[in-house]
């Protein structure tokens, strides 16, 4: 299914595989269908996650280029704006493609913000070393036949290893992505940050999430600065800026209705913290993007 939202398809894992069972998993040395797809500009309503091992592959997200090489992995939680330019050239790897409710089946609803580098925030990619990369490699070829082999049980094996398989990566290219349950400090700023991800347009106070958290705003700025390196208002912020740079880029929706859907009380309020930031107003952040985009 492609469902159209405004300027940008938005996938669904029904597009590249009408028979998922809510994760697919491509090698990429074998079949190359789901970059026909995923080439498109588009918003995907899964996660996605792409080790390359060996070759090159050039992405847009968000609007930025980047490009992946080999022994590297890269992942995009949904919502993620990405384009993928077509390619000749041979590529090892894989891609992993699943959505929440797959892993949620199983987990809790928050086990996903325990692994950091699926944010949209994560998007850069990592170093993977030989010796994890063939850890990695196996984990995944199992995966793979599973999913080929459709038993009716293949659901709750592969949910363990997807889980096995994002631990072990997590551990591997970004040691405190992956956290223990007794790391009492870690989860409150998981539990912040995913607050803020559902409450950022209504509240920016960093006194409403400390009382939901039932902690004190101190010491919930504390934690963030201790774990995240900036302060609760400053999360909150870099959360609300990267959403208006996602809109201005990838939405047809002009600044008024931009601004109150970010929850702003009025448009120069609006320019004036996006300018604060960036140095330039929203209006010419978003025509330098769309030069950009053409060039």
């Amino acid at each position: 299914m492609v469902i159209k939202t405004e300027n940008i398809n938005t996938f669904t894992l029904n597009t590249i595989d009408p028979d998922h069972i809510g994760l697919v998993v491509f090698d990429l040395k074998d079949d190359y269908s789901c970059l026909q797809h995923l080439h498109l500009t588009n918003r995907r309503s899964f996660y996605t996650v792409i080790y390359l091992i060996s070759g090159t592959m050039q992405l847009s997200i968000d609007g930025y280029l980047s490009k992946l090489e080999c022994q590297q992995v890269i992942s995009f939680g949904p919502g993620t704006e990405l384009q993928f330019p077509i390619e000749k050239e041979q590529k090892e790897g894989w891609i992993v493609l699943f959505e929440k409710p797959f892993v949620t089946a199983r987990y809790n609803d928050h086990v996903l913000h325990h692994f950091n580098f699926l944010k949209k925030q994560k998007v850069e990619p990592q170093h993977v070393p030989f010796s994890e990369g063939l850890g990695l490699s196996m984990i995944l070829e199992t995966m793979q036949r599973e999913y080929a082999y459709k038993h009716p049980d293949a659901k709750d094996i592969l949910r363990s290893y997807l889980h096995i398989f994002l631990g072990t990566l997590g551990r591997s290219i970004f040691p405190e992505a992956i956290v223990g349950v007794k790391n009492e400090k870690e989860e409150k700023v998981l539990s912040f940050e995913r607050l803020i991800s559902e409450q950022y347009a209504k509240e920016r106070l960093p006194s409403f999430y400390a009382d939901r958290l039932f902690i004190t705003t101190n010491y919930l700025n504390r934690l963030c600065q201790e774990r995240r390196g900036k302060s609760a208002g400053q999360l909150i912020r870099q959360y609300v800026l990267l959403e208006a740079e996602n809109l201005l880029i990838h939405s047809g929706k002009n600044i008024s209705e931009i601004s109150f859907e970010l929850g702003f009380e009025n448009v120069s309020y609006f320019i004036t913290f996006f300018k604060k930031k960036f140095g330039i107003s929203p209006d010419g952040f978003r025509k330098k993007n769309s030069k950009m985009s053409r060039s």
